[in-house]
């Protein structure tokens, strides 16, 4: 038998780097996957690349539940990996012959996973080792080979543990709520939940029904127009006071009269504005979506694109901070070859001392994402050159000076009214010179001291409206996710991608919006699993996870626990599921009607709601109480009527969906309306 050591690649284009940093100088194709061969320390060397994952969870059982599985070659069991069979085959007949075995796949829970896997299956663990590197960059390649480290198993672990919990929740509880869809609605569909999915999910329809539910509260503040340094500025202020109009109209009268402000304060601090640092993937996809609107899932396609192409450090990491000994000097170097860059590489160069700004989060795999300081083979244009752009401005930010701003406020008095008038000058540009996807907002100057009086050119009473929470975006739900600590880095923008898939959520222009289908679904869920449909319990097993790979929890007890969880829900589920004489009790837990207790007035839900002759649904219920709440607020300051106060809601942009439609029933139906408010209640 030859002697050599197999090499497993994650993907084709990273074996070709990792060839190339071992100086192995013979390719051939076997069944159309290329292989290197060559000697590296001595050594002959075999470089063999997956396509991700060969492997899949299946099972031979139907229906549910179903706790029954094994890992089987991918492309048995997803028709869309088909193409990976071929890798399969070489992979396993390379690995008969080898004498021994490193996982080079990416150095995460991910790749560890797949190279384990392939080893486990086609050769021997007990000769297997892990390449550990954060660049495709020849030098940190080549370094990794010299320090080869045992196998991750404790990251195997977690990875084995995250793919099997979520096969057994996704396959059961989906394969329940398609049980439950073809009952209820007489049909089959796709559909799928999964124990991230889902909160995200619920989450999306709990801010709809707080948006869609939002009355608008009234608030008047006082306008009062004047000219400072031949500028023209309007100040506002409602003096922490909540004002009714009558209260406000006095006032504006008291200032009209008076005619002039005086500066009666002023107050100037000088801030330092430090650096950001580098990017994690979050951060990345927060600012690719601030600046270009670029989804979070896209932004980590373009960025593992751009570490393959050996641009920049492994995307997929959650650190804000570099490693002391990376080579600064030689990184810039490269940079300065570049001509958009080459004025700012040149200015940091001259520092004596480069130490980059860092961040508090850390991951222990791999440092924050920076360009490698290899130059692009070609130019980068689109979304790709934009998400290069940030990593590499923001990394150079990170090596910059401080900016210096200075924050004027100025307090104007009349009779005992106070206005504020702030004033912001730009001292010290520093790194914002460098990072041009953030200014400092406001730039302005007046040359105003103490004791100069201001005459007022115009003073009125202004009605200003409160605004409901902003529907989510692809980035700000990812970052709720980030923020309880649901999913991972790789995991969070393709989940949310697979709710758009599902029909769950559509992407408008000012958001993600829920459908009917992820209403019903939502709804569905709550019912039937509602204490297995919670962030708190999603987080719960995340802990459960990083646990495993602390070595403080083994896979076994956390399948267990969950089984535990899952099994006697599901039986109930089932048992529902199997009486044909509890249709109507199925349609309730999916919110729809039933004769029994009939449906909304303004939609097809079941009505949960009713008032004398009004009947609504729970969104339509809760937009009628907040209306009535609300209008309790608009007639104190406002003497205005009912039916005034409904049509005015009526007409505002801001008010939600579900509480226009009601107010518009009020309106047209005025025997809806409550007996004690009265068409006219002053």
């Amino acid at each position: 038998m030859e002697d050599y050591v197999l090499v497993v690649a994650e993907k084709p284009k990273a074996a070709d780097k990792i060839a190339v940093a071992l100086n192995l100088s013979t390719k051939r194709l076997i069944n159309g996957v290329r292989i290197w061969e060559g000697f590296f320390n001595g050594r002959k060397v075999v470089v063999a690349p997956a396509v991700g994952h060969l492997f899949s969870l299946g099972t031979e059982e139907s229906g549910f539940p179903v706790f029954s599985y094994q890992w089987v070659p991918r492309w048995r069991v997803e028709r869309s990996s088909r193409h990976a069979r071929r890798y399969y085959d070489v992979l396993r007949s390379l690995a008969r012959g080898a004498s021994e075995y490193v996982n080079a796949c990416d150095y995460d829970i991910e790749g560890s996973v797949i190279g384990y896997l392939i080893i486990k299956s086609f050769g021997d663990l007990s000769r297997a080792k892990r390449a550990k590197f954060s660049s495709l960059t020849r030098e940190e390649l080549s370094n990794s080979f010299k320090d080869l480290q045992p196998l991750d198993l404790e990251m195997v672990e977690a990875g084995l543990c995250r793919h099997e919990l979520d096969w057994i929740w996704g396959i059961n509880v989906s394969r329940a709520l398609m049980n439950f869809y073809r009952k209820v609605f007489g049909e089959f569909k796709i559909l799928s939940a999964g124990r991230v999915q889902t909160p995200t999910l619920i989450e999306v329809l709990s801010r709809h029904v707080e948006r869609e539910t939002f009355v608008p509260e009234v608030k008047f503040v006082i306008s009062v127009d004047v000219e400072v340094n031949g500028r023209k500025l309007t100040l506002l202020s409602d003096f922490d006071k909540d004002l009714s109009v009558s209260e406000a109209e006095d006032i504006a009268s008291a200032i009209e009269n008076a005619g002039k402000l005086r500066v009666s304060d002023v107050r100037s601090r000088v801030e330092d504005l430090r650096p950001f640092p580098p990017f994690n993937l979050p951060d990345l996809q927060y600012e690719a979506y601030r600046a270009a609107r670029i989804s979070p899932a896209e932004t980590l396609r373009i960025a593992e694109s751009l570490y393959l192409d050996q641009l920049i450090s492994y995307p997929r990491t959650n650190s804000q901070k570099l490693p002391r000994k990376l080579n600064h000097r030689q990184i810039l170097r490269g940079l300065s070859s570049i001509p958009t860059y080459k004025d700012h590489v040149l200015c940091i160069m001259r520092k004596k001392y480069l130490t980059p700004v860092e961040g508090v989060k850390d991951d222990p795999a791999h440092p924050a994402i920076h360009p490698t300081g290899y130059i692009p083979k070609k130019p980068l244009k689109g979304r790709e050159g934009l998400i290069y752009d940030l990593i590499v401005k923001r990394y150079l930010a990170s090596l910059s000076e401080t900016a210096v701003l200075r924050t004027t406020t100025y307090v104007m008095r009349v009779l005992s009214y106070d206005f504020t008038l702030i004033a912001q000058d730009l001292l010290e540009e520093g790194w914002l010179k460098i990072y041009d996807y953030r200014k400092v907002d406001s730039l302005r100057r007046f040359d105003l001291k103490l004791g100069d009086e201001i005459p007022v050119s115009d003073v009125r009473v202004t009605k200003t409206y409160s605004k409901p929470p902003s529907r989510y975006t692809k980035s700000t739900l990812l970052e709720w996710m980030e923020r309880l600590g649901i999913g991972t880095e790789a995991t969070r923008a393709e989940i949310i991608e697979t709710l758009v898939r599902r029909g769950y959520v559509r992407q408008t222009a000012s958001g993600v919006e829920v459908t009917n289908l992820g209403i019903i679904v939502s709804s569905t869920l709550s019912n039937l699993f509602s204490e297995l449909s919670s962030a708190q319990l999603t987080r719960d097993i995340e802990e459960m996870l990083n646990k495993i790979v602390e070595g403080r929890f083994s896979r076994t007890e956390v399948i267990s626990e969950v089984i535990s969880m899952l099994k006697p829900r599901l039986l109930n589920v089932k048992q529902l599921l199997s009486n044909n004489e509890l249709l109507d009790d199925l349609r309730e837990l999916a919110g729809l009607s039933v004769a029994r207790r009939g449906s909304c007035m303004l939609c097809w839900r079941l009505c949960e709601f009713a008032y004398g002759r009004l009947r609504l649904c729970r969104l339509h219920g809760e937009a009628y109480t907040n209306l009535l709440e609300t209008f309790k607020n608009w007639r104190r300051k406002n003497n205005i009527s009912f039916r005034e106060y409904l049509s005015e809601i009526i007409s505002l942009k801001t008010s939600g969906k579900y509480v226009k439609e009601v107010a518009q029933l009020l309106l047209n139906e005025p025997a809806l309306e409550p007996a004690e408010l009265g068409n006219n209640a002053p």
